[in-house]
C-alpha cells in the first residue's frame, strides 16, 4: 500500500479554505487505496525561539503535549466530514527530528510556505518524494517576498492553485503544474432557478483577515443601500456576528450544508473584494448556486472572473466603483441574470474529479519515474 502524508502548519480546528482543499485530495487518494496521513504542527518552531515567551511555558507545553498524546486527548478538526479513513498525526512541531517516521512515504506535501522549509529541511525524505501545495502568495505576518520565493526554489515537485501563482514560482526560474481547486458539484448546486431570485437579494463571506476587505464590500454595500432602499445583505462566516450590524443585514455563523446552499441560491448577487486571495472558493461557490459575481480585480479570482462575461470587475480598494457594480446589476436584471449564467456553465469546468485526476497522474508519475 502506497503512503501518503500531508503536512499542516497548525491545527486548523476552524473551516479554513486551504485546509479544505488539502483534506479533499486526502479524502480522494485514500479511497484509491493510499495510507494518508494528516500530520498537524502542535505549536511552530518560532514558539521556542521566541524571547517574549518564558520558559516555564515552553517547558509547560512541551510536557502537555506528549501528555496528551499519550492520553490520546489531542483535539483535531472536525469540520470536514471525510468519506474515507485517514490517519490524524499531531508533531509537537515539524523540526526534522520529528519527521523521521515519514522518510519512507511515497509522497509527502507540504501545504505552506513554512511546511515547505520544514519539508525542505527533512532530508531524511528523499526529494522525489516531495510536494509543495502552493495555494497562495504567503507574504503575511513575517514572510518576506523575499522568504516565499526562496521556497519556490525547493527541489521538490511544485503545485499551484492558479495561473497568477504559477507566474510567481516561473519568476524563480522554477516550473509549477497548474491544478485549480476541484468544487463538490453535489455538495453546491443550483436549485433556485436564477430568473426567480429578488435582484436585490445579495450575499457575502465575512471574515476578520484584513485581505478579505470585507469593509469593502459592507461600505460598497451602504452606498448602494442608499439608491435602493430595499436591498437586503444574507452575510456568513465562522466569526461571531459583527457587532452593530445594520437591521438590513441578516448573518449566519458557520452555516451546515442546507443553510449555506440556501443562502447561495437566495443570493441573485454574490460581492467579494478581496485585495489578494489563492483561487477564492466562495465566490466560485456562488456561481456553482447561480449567483452573478461581483468581485474585485486580482489573480485570485481571475481563473473564473471574466469582466463583462463572467462576472463584473473592480479595481480593489475602489469602493465606488464596486457600488456602482451592485447598482448596475440590480437595476439591469437581464445583464444579472446573463452574468449569472455564463458564470454558472464556465465554472462547471472545475470540478473535483478533474483536480483529483490531475493530482493523482502527477504524483504517481512523479514517484515511479
Amino acid at each position: 500500500m502506497k503512503k501518503l502524508a500531508i503536512f499542516f502548519p497548525g491545527m486548523g480546528r476552524n473551516p479554513v479554505g486551504g485546509y479544505k482543499i488539502a483534506y479533499q485530495y486526502a479524502d480522494f487518494f485514500a479511497g484509491t487505496g493510499y495510507d494518508v496521513h494528516l500530520v498537524y504542527q502542535y505549536v511552530r518552531e518560532s514558539f521556542f525561539k521566541s524571547k517574549e515567551i518564558s520558559l516555564f511555558l515552553k517547558i509547560k507545553t512541551f510536557i502537555g503535549f506528549y501528555y496528551r498524546s499519550f492520553r490520546k486527548q489531542i483535539s483535531y478538526s472536525n469540520w470536514y466530514s471525510f468519506k474515507n479513513s485517514v490517519h490524524k498525526d499531531a508533531c509537537f512541531n515539524f523540526h526534522p527530528k520529528f519527521l523521521k517516521k515519514y522518510r519512507k512515504f511515497d509522497a509527502v506535501f507540504a501545504t505552506a510556505v513554512e511546511t515547505a522549509y520544514s519539508l525542505n529541511n527533512a532530508k531524511k525524505i528523499p526529494n522525489k518524494h516531495k510536494f509543495y501545495l502552493i495555494q497562495d502568495f504567503e507574504n503575511w505576518n513575517d514572510n518576506t517576498d523575499e522568504y516565499v520565493y526562496k521556497s519556490y526554489t525547493f527541489p521538490f515537485t511544485k503545485i499551484v492553485i492558479s495561473k497568477w501563482l504559477q507566474e510567481r514560482v516561473e519568476k524563480t526560474g522554477n516550473k509549477a503544474t497548474v491544478i485549480p481547486n476541484g468544487l463538490d458539484f453535489n455538495y453546491f448546486k443550483l436549485t433556485n432557478p436564477i430568473e426567480n431570485r429578488k435582484p436585490t437579494e445579495i450575499a457575502m463571506l465575512y471574515h476578520l483577515d484584513g485581505r478579505k476587505r470585507c469593509c469593502d464590500s459592507m461600505s460598497a454595500l451602504e452606498i448602494a443601500k442608499k439608491e435602493i432602499p430595499d436591498l437586503h445583505v444574507t452575510m456568513f462566516g465562522v466569526p461571531n456576528k459583527p457587532a452593530n450590524l445594520p437591521d438590513w443585514y441578516s448573518y449566519y455563523q458557520t452555516p451546515n450544508k442546507e443553510t449555506h446552499n440556501a443562502i447561495y441560491n437566495n443570493a441573485a448577487i454574490f460581492i467579494a473584494a478581496s485585495e489578494k486571495e489563492g483561487w477564492a472558493l466562495p465566490p466560485a461557490e456562488s456561481m456553482q448556486s447561480g449567483a452573478a459575481l461581483i468581485c474585485t480585480d486580482i489573480g485570485g479570482f481571475s481563473d473564473y472572473a471574466i469582466g463583462g462575461k463572467t462576472a463584473l470587475i473592480s479595481p480593489v480598494y475602489d469602493v465606488q466603483a464596486l457600488a456602482n457594480n451592485i447598482i448596475k446589476l440590480i437595476k439591469d436584471n437581464d445583464l444579472r441574470i446573463k452574468i449569472a449564467k455564463a458564470g454558472n456553465e464556465f465554472i462547471q469546468q472545475f470540478t473535483l474529479e478533474a483536480a483529483t485526476s490531475k493530482m493523482k497522474t502527477l504524483v504517481e508519475q512523479t514517484i515511479e519515474s
